[in-house]
């Protein structure tokens, strides 16, 4: 939605209706009253995603900056659209990294890199060039520009051009300039190109490398590659603390979220039908869940802090 289509009527009120879901105890009169609410009116579903977009940009405290929202019916046009980080041609999603990061000394080089589960760190590489690395990840820089990932996910931003070389278990990857985000979850590498020069890679059972340019994504393994999509900002949401979905089947939402958290999330097959959208951070797992509990018919039954199962309700 365009900031001159937004009604800011209609944003207060959903801002209402999600600080109400957002509590600390929201009830199932909260949800209905949501759900009645959103499917009253197109222009009232509309508000409402126009509000969860735009938690991209507010910080680490979205709760309070949707009851400022929602507290007050004096506010001018311009000061709504500065709380959400609404700009003159619409929504944008939020640069910047997270504020908190663990920077080590400044180094040209790491040996070996880790991170704990829920863990997100940044490295400068130089005084321009940063590494971030994600949840649960294992690294190695052999090097000054070369590294090895055992498992997880990073991401670099290389404003000066370096000639870079990324190794997995499924292949290798040339990188010299842009932002560039290498995952290697359940056995296969995504690489996705979000900006900067083209990107080499070739699996360790292939016989030439292929090239993928900015805006592109592509998963492979030793020896076969999938088809090229385009990249998908909510991906890397996580570099901001934010872990981001649109019409995200909730079994895979489980899945993203389950490697911010310590233990076993098990997801109910049959609930794959059900969709999530939002902006969450990753640093509170329990808020999660429980905001999905407020906003969708499941159940999240907690037997231990390790163990948690979420159902149909």
């Amino acid at each position: 939605m365009q900031p001159n289509q937004i009604d800011l009527e209609r944003i207060q009120q959903a801002a209402h209706l999600m600080a109400r879901l957002w509590s600390d105890e929201p009830s199932k009169h909260d949800q209905h009253a949501c759900n009645k609410w959103r499917a009253a009116d197109p222009d009232n579903e509309k508000a409402w995603q126009c509000l969860i977009q735009a938690q991209a940009h507010f910080g680490d405290a979205p709760k309070e900056t949707i009851q400022i929202i929602a507290r007050s019916r004096k506010m001018s046009r311009r000061h709504v659209l500065s709380l959400m980080g609404l700009s003159a041609g619409g929504l944008f999603f939020a640069g910047g990294y997270i504020h908190n990061w663990s920077i080590s000394s400044h180094a040209s080089y790491y040996k070996n890199l880790a991170t704990a589960t829920g863990e997100v760190r940044s490295f400068p590489l130089s005084d321009i060039n940063k590494l971030v690395m994600n949840t649960k990840t294992t690294l190695a820089m052999p090097t000054e520009h070369q590294f090895k990932l055992d498992d997880g996910e990073f991401f670099l931003d290389v404003s000066q051009a370096t000639p870079y070389q990324i190794e997995t278990m499924d292949g290798t990857i040339s990188f010299h300039q842009g932002k560039l985000n290498i995952r290697r979850t359940d056995d296969i590498t995504r690489v996705s190109v979000f900006s900067g020069q083209n990107v080499q890679l070739i699996g360790k059972q292939m016989h030439n490398p292929l090239s993928i340019k900015p805006g592109e994504s592509i998963s492979f393994n030793t020896l076969n590659t999938s088809r090229i999509s385009n990249t998908d900002p909510n991906t890397i949401g996580w570099v901001t603390g934010k872990l981001v979905a649109q019409r995200m089947p909730l079994t895979d939402f489980i899945h993203e979220l389950s490697r911010y958290r310590k233990g076993i999330v098990r997801v109910a097959p049959e609930l794959r039908q059900l969709a999530v959208t939002g902006v969450f951070s990753i640093d509170n797992t329990d808020q999660i869940l429980q905001q999905l509990q407020a906003s969708l018919p499941i159940n999240i039954y907690q037997l231990t802090p390790y163990w948690v199962n979420v159902t149909a309700s």
